[in-house]
């Protein structure tokens, strides 16, 4: 009797053509999250609509011919539109990708739009995998990969059973799921998909074998893709920043950078990564002046290693950090000044020296990894250059009050010659220009409550951090004070209102301005857990803070001080407190773990170079080598204690365990010989599908093959032999209602074929 396999109709390979053809659309789609293009609304149609249509085909059969006549001139419309208003071009044409992207899923295809499908789908892979360096990225190019082959096979399969034949299918979009997959069970052998796995394992196996084998070559700034996506900065760490804008980063809590240390007791008793200096008070927050920008020196040539403020000619400690891009900002985080720093790839670097500060030419694309060595977290930063402007600078200008017209012309007019009155201007360390005359009083008089501005910035800022503290209490949700007077933090110091770091830093900078002492805001990162399973810091996004720096005169330092309830107090000058890096709060949730499989990502894979291929290779070489040597002892151990014990004096209780062990195994052997066996097959068969994976068929035509090979006998193993062959065939043909109980069949075959 034949036993073909059974096959899928036409319909049923257009119901898997259409299915693999949605789940690809939406995982091209989900690709564009890595992205910062904008593209909410299409992604959530996209994300929402395509899995209603795969559910249910029949939707895409009830759309009207209106749409489909409608639909390209509108999504071209809305193209052109887009371009022209946005000016970005591969922002617009990933919109553009994505509409066309959801009419495909959503409408019927071809052959045809199948593989406008698979190449619209591509086109965002690629995109993205030019952006992205996110090992989630990866899971979702091998199921992309599977799903645009499983495709292609559809394709293939159903263009050869319609004869090459072009014709409208029907029936496909009435499709049931659950039947569509028990047919796919009965068509699919188990040695093609075996094999499909093995090729695919194999394709992706020598892939990396290549990647790991071969030399790098550097393809600097993503080619030419990054400039044609605009990314947008966080207001909290861009050089304008408005109350509250900082405390929106605190709510996420994902990685915001990670950090390797070559030496991890160099690790600081705190960690204040400085990204920012904000020196201009504008009333709604703080802002970077013209003249402190004016202090940056130009972008560069495009380089891999730039120099920087030598400070520590001895310091051999590297930092590696990899920056995220999610963070959104030119300026990368440093604990102070550096010896150099060095990058992946080439980058256009602008260095604010005096500052210590690094600023990129434009917002990374996708993550920077970095290394800075000789860098130290510096909490005290000398700056001879301010304090020689510091002393050029008239008295009148110092002032903490604005200088009336009479004042300034007198200070112009008494100047030296050398000393121009366009090349000197109010340092904006001091200038409180936007406050009204009630406000600046009012900050007069909060001075002189806890003693004026002291023996220098450190005294000062002892005093007034406690002052402020005393009043308010910390709260990321804090309610600004409607009454007081006309600035919104100077009614918020005067209040008892509750506050984020943003407010007591910019109370500190206010307070200090009016006492004469200059002062500046910076933003960046307090923080940083040590993560035990990778073995490396992660600040996260909920470590942004805000904090200050204040001038202290007797030291010709610019000294940092947080007033934030909980921070750290002030350092002494002159000492960097080093406590390595199990001072740092252990992280050992499965987040953390989630951390270090990216960092591996990124050490291995993402910021490879020549010496860190050699160490891999040769890392898995030596687990290789562990490993067999490994299982070679525990042999060996296990042969030793075996022969140990046969050496051992036998008693009666020796023997007796052996004699009761060799039983036990030899009365399981028996067992499964005549019952486990026949037990487990019966199990297997009631979960048969098709007749070819079922044992007990395949056990019974085994045994009909050996029966038809025996030859004649006596006459009653000929009877016998008739028995078993009528048995066998009712296994091997008949109903699974009608079956006799196959074990005793498969042992009366035995005995037939042996006699």
């Amino acid at each position: 009797m034949a036993n073909l396999r059974p096959q899928l109709n036409l319909s049923e390979l257009h119901q898997v053509r259409w299915l693999l053809g949605g789940l690809i659309g939406l995982v091209s789609a989900w690709t564009v999250f890595y992205l910062e293009v904008d593209a909410f609304i299409a992604l959530m149609l996209l994300t929402l609509g395509v899995p209603a249509f795969i559910w249910k085909p029949w939707l895409s059969k009830a759309l009207p011919p209106l749409f489909h006549r409608l639909a390209f001139p509108l999504i071209v419309t809305v193209f052109a539109a887009d371009l022209w208003a946005n000016r970005e071009p591969l922002p617009a044409m990933i919109r553009l990708t994505l509409m066309l992207l959801a009419y495909r899923c959503v409408s019927p295809r071809r052959r045809r739009e199948d593989l406008q499908l698979i190449l619209l789908a591509l086109f965002l892979v690629v995109v993205t995998g030019v952006f992205t360096v996110s090992p989630a990225f990866v899971v979702q190019i091998l199921f992309f990969t599977g799903a645009a082959l499983g495709l292609l096979l559809a394709i293939t399969l159903s263009d050869a059973r319609s004869g090459g034949v072009v014709a409208e299918v029907t029936g496909w979009e009435r499709v049931r799921w659950r039947e569509l997959f028990r047919r796919l069970r009965e068509v699919a052998d188990l040695r093609v998909v075996g094999l499909f796995g093995l090729l695919f394992t194999g394709v992706v196996g020598c892939s990396i074998l290549l990647f790991l084998a071969l030399p790098r070559f550097e393809l600097s700034n993503s080619l030419f893709l990054d400039r044609l996506i605009t990314r947008k900065s966080r207001s909290g760490f861009s050089e304008d920043v408005r109350f509250g804008e900082l405390v929106d980063i605190t709510n996420d809590g994902s990685m915001a950078f990670a950090v390797d240390v070559s030496d991890p007791s160099a690790v600081p008793t705190e960690l204040y990564w400085r990204m920012v200096v904000l020196d201009e008070y504008t009333g709604e927050g703080f802002r970077m002046s013209a003249g402190l920008r004016a202090s940056f020196t130009p972008p560069g040539d495009q380089a891999v290693m730039h120099a920087g403020q030598r400070r520590t000619p001895g310091n051999d400690t590297s930092w590696t950090i990899y920056f995220q891009p999610d963070v959104g900002s030119r300026y990368l985080p440093l604990l102070g000044g550096f010896n150099r720093i060095v990058f992946v790839e080439a980058q256009n670097l602008s260095q604010g020296r005096d500052l210590r500060l690094v600023s990129l030419q434009s917002l990374p694309s996708k993550m920077l990894a970095y290394r800075v060595d000789g860098m130290v977290a510096e909490s005290w930063l000398e700056d001879a250059a301010f304090a020689r402007e510091k002393r050029q600078i008239p008295a009148v200008q110092r002032s903490s009050r604005a200088p009336s017209d009479l004042e300034r012309e007198t200070a112009a007019r008494d100047m030296p010659l050398e000393s121009a009155p366009a090349q000197i201007a109010e340092p904006t360390f001091l200038a409180l220009d936007t406050l009204q005359p009630s406000d600046r009083a009012r900050l007069d008089g909060w001075v002189a409550e806890f003693g004026g501005a002291g023996a220098g910035g450190a005294d000062f800022a002892r005093r007034a951090s406690a002052w402020l503290q005393g009043r308010h209490s910390y709260s990321l949700r804090s309610r600004m004070p409607t009454e007081g007077g006309e600035d919104v933090l100077v009614r918020w110091i005067g209040s008892t209102e509750p506050g984020h770091c943003e407010l007591f830093a910019g109370g500190l900078v206010l307070l200090a301005r009016a006492a004469g002492v200059p002062a500046r805001m910076v933003t960046g990162f307090h923080g940083g857990v040590w993560n035990s399973t990778s073995g490396n810091i992660t600040v996260k996004n909920s470590d942004a803070h805000a904090w200050v720096e204040l001038w202290d005169e007797p030291s010709k330092a610019w000294m940092r001080s947080d007033p934030t309830p909980g921070s750290g107090a002030t350092p002494p000058a002159g000492q960097q407190q080093l406590t390595g890096s199990n001072r740092l709060e252990l992280d050992r949730g499965w987040g953390a773990r989630l951390d270090s499989l990216r960092v591996f990502w990124y050490r291995r894979i993402v910021s490879f170079d020549q010496g860190s291929q050699v160490e891999l290779l040769k890392g898995a070489k030596n687990k290789m080598r562990d490993s067999l040597e490994s299982v070679r002892d525990r042999l060996e151990q296990s042969l030793r204690a075996a022969w140990a014990w046969v050496r051992q004096p036998w008693g009666l209780s020796r023997v007796v365990v052996v004699v009761v062990s060799g039983a036990g195994v030899l009365l399981f052997v028996l067992w499964w010989h005549r019952n486990g066996r026949a037990w487990l097959m019966g199990w297997r068969s009631r979960r048969a599908v098709t007749h070819r994976r079922d044992p007990v068929r395949r056990e019974a035509s085994v045994w009909l093959r050996r029966l038809e090979r025996v030859k004649l006998g006596e006459e009653t193993m000929v009877a016998e032999r008739a028995s078993a062959r009528a048995e066998l065939l009712r296994l091997r043909y008949g109903a699974r209602d009608g079956w006799p109980e196959p074990g005793p069949v498969f042992r009366r075959a035995r005995r037939a074929w042996r006699g």
